[in-house]
């Protein structure tokens, strides 16, 4: 009988190295391969991302140009493809939105922009937006909205617009005949949170249990005619499931083929707390009533700085905190705000970014470090920008900047800016004043001479248009001059700032075709690809004249009736 030898320890020592060392040189081979993997999806997702982001700039070219070429004498002919131009080219730029935010969720560079908002009053605009594609289609859009819900909630609005707007419009998109209603519900409140739930149900052909699973994977839609006939990218389901997994909420289906279809997802949002107002606000209040301070250092607590090298901006923005009974100082550009710093404090500053000799970053920086120098109090600084990119956003956090308010002025956002930083400054809003904005902030070119709902609100929140008026208009020849210089010294950087500028005060007033028109200089100098700077600064005079004809006329108008 054949006896095995024992292995002495030595040899069982040995016998287990080996194993660790083939281990490590498994562990390292599978390493470099992950390490090899990751890098190759944050390329392609970077690649993705880049490449979505620069056909941005020529897709709102021919958006813009099929917009204008509308607004011209044409053929029935004509016009009708010129539409199925704009139509396609909008269609185009939805899937390159989609495939952008897509890459960003891939590249796990997705961040939420967590800050009050008005959740009623986003639902109630967004149900406005499909009212009328559900009468195109013979549907009836119904919305049953809580009201207990609070007047305002932490979290990023824009994202739960987004996933609001994707999933009532496939709801309506597959639904031939009925009904679609979207129905918001408190389910659970804790700890000052609210746990509200989102049902878009619809009346279309429901969902086999087997298919449902797949609509939210990335890339995916149902096989059979309602593919052919509806198309898509198959993105939009999944990036909501992504962003509601960013906002750690849930989401899921209820379907039954041949009875229609509900989505839901459910969020928990805090409750955005109202702030008492203190002894400091008596100040300022006088019978309920705000008293109307026309300096700083009068009776109001507060004194605001406000830095802007237009002064269409600084008017409109002064005009609205005036009226709440702040004290304002104001500056024409960054090296005015610091040395107005170093002097006497302020309870809050609106900061330009992009001013001459010192833009709103540097100016910031400086005013944050001298009163930290100094041992002063540190002022809060407001961004103001038409930027709205992330790159903005962040580059205004990493400054010091620690609220943001895009142009041209949204007066709800403001009302929101100022109750965050100054409670006791009751600054009233009448009405809505809602800015369409996509990802980057676009503004559409060719719009209205003047939006006249735009200057109705404007006038609604700050009083009399006539000397905002009168400044804008003294200042649009200089602004066209400005741009006028740059583009006769071929200076692309010139020219993507002077059209900035003159973009930002004429979106105040509502001029949507003008400022459509600088946005598409401002990008052509963004670019350095100003080879069509010349016509397209033509069409900016022509469109300039027109804005000063009919502001001109309006003001006629009023002092005549009124008199």
């Amino acid at each position: 009988m054949t006896q095995h030898k024992e292995a002495t320890p030595q040899q069982q020592v040995a016998e287990l190295e080996a194993i660790i060392r083939t281990l490590r040189e498994e562990n390292g081979r599978l390493r470099k391969k992950a390490n090899h993997a990751d890098s190759a999806n944050k390329a392609k997702s970077d690649f993705l991302a880049m490449i979505s982001h620069e056909i941005r700039t020529p897709m709102n070219g021919v958006i813009g140009l099929s917009e204008l070429l509308l607004g011209t004498d044409l053929e029935d002919r004509q016009k009708h493809f010129a539409e199925l131009i704009l139509t396609s080219a909008r269609n185009l730029l939805t899937l390159i939105n989609s495939l952008l935010d897509f890459s960003k969720i891939e590249a796990k560079k997705m961040v939420l922009d967590l800050a009050p908002f008005d959740l009623t009053g986003m639902l109630m605009e967004t149900m406005d937006l499909y009212a009328l594609s559900g009468e195109q289609k013979k549907l009836m859009v119904l919305a049953d909205i809580d009201d207990r819900l609070a007047p305002s909630y932490i979290g990023d609005g824009y994202r739960i617009r987004q996933i609001l707007v994707n999933l009532l419009g496939n709801a309506i998109k597959f639904t031939s005949r009925g009904e679609v209603r979207l129905k918001v519900d408190i389910v659970g409140k804790a700890s000052n949170t609210d746990t509200i739930r989102f049902e878009v149900k619809d009346t279309g052909p429901g969902i086999v249990r087997e298919k449902q699973g797949e609509l939210f994977q990335p890339f995916t839609q149902l096989d059979g005619p309602a593919k052919l006939r509806h198309g898509g990218t198959g993105l939009g389901l999944s990036i909501c499931a992504k962003l509601i997994e960013l906002m750690d909420g849930a989401l899921g289906l209820n379907s039954v083929p041949g009875e229609g279809s509900t989505f839901w997802f459910q969020l928990r949002l805090p409750v955005a707390g109202a702030e008492t107002a203190g002894s400091d606000t008596a100040k300022c209040l006088r019978d309920g009533d705000v008293t109307k301070t026309g300096a700083a250092g009068d009776d109001c607590p507060y004194t605001i700085l406000i830095v802007d090298d237009e002064p269409t901006n600084r008017m409109v923005l002064r005009e609205s905190l005036q009226r709440a009974g702040a004290g304002i100082i104001e500056a024409e550009d960054g090296r005015q705000a610091v040395e107005h710093c170093m002097t006497r404090d302020f309870d809050l500053i609106f900061m330009d970014c992009q001013m001459p000799v010192v833009d709103g970053f540097e100016a910031t920086d400086k005013i944050l470090a001298n009163a930290a120098d100094s041992n002063r109090s540190i002022p809060p600084v407001i961004a103001l920008t038409a930027d709205a990119t992330m790159d903005t956003r962040q580059r205004c956090q990493d400054t010091g900047m620690i609220d943001y308010l895009l142009k041209p002025l949204n007066f709800d956002e403001l009302k929101q800016v100022i109750g965050r930083q100054l409670p006791g400054l009751q600054v009233h809003i009448q009405g809505r004043h809602v800015i369409d904005r996509d990802n980057d902030s676009e503004i559409k070119a060719g719009g209205m001479i003047i939006n006249p709902e735009t200057l109705e609100k404007l006038g609604n929140n700050i009083g009399n248009l006539g000397p905002v008026i009168t400044v804008f208009l003294q200042t649009l020849s200089s602004r066209f001059t400005d741009i006028s210089r740059a583009v006769q010294a071929k200076d692309a950087d010139a020219i993507a700032r002077a059209a900035h500028t003159l973009k930002g005060s004429s979106s105040q007033f509502g001029a949507e075709e003008l400022s459509g028109l600088c946005r598409r200089m401002e990008d052509m100098g963004r670019s350095h690809n100003i080879s069509q700077a010349e016509p397209l600064l033509r069409e900016i005079g022509r469109s300039a004249e027109r804005v000063r004809e009919e502001l001109t006329r309006r003001e006629t108008d009023n002092t005549q009736s009124s008199s």
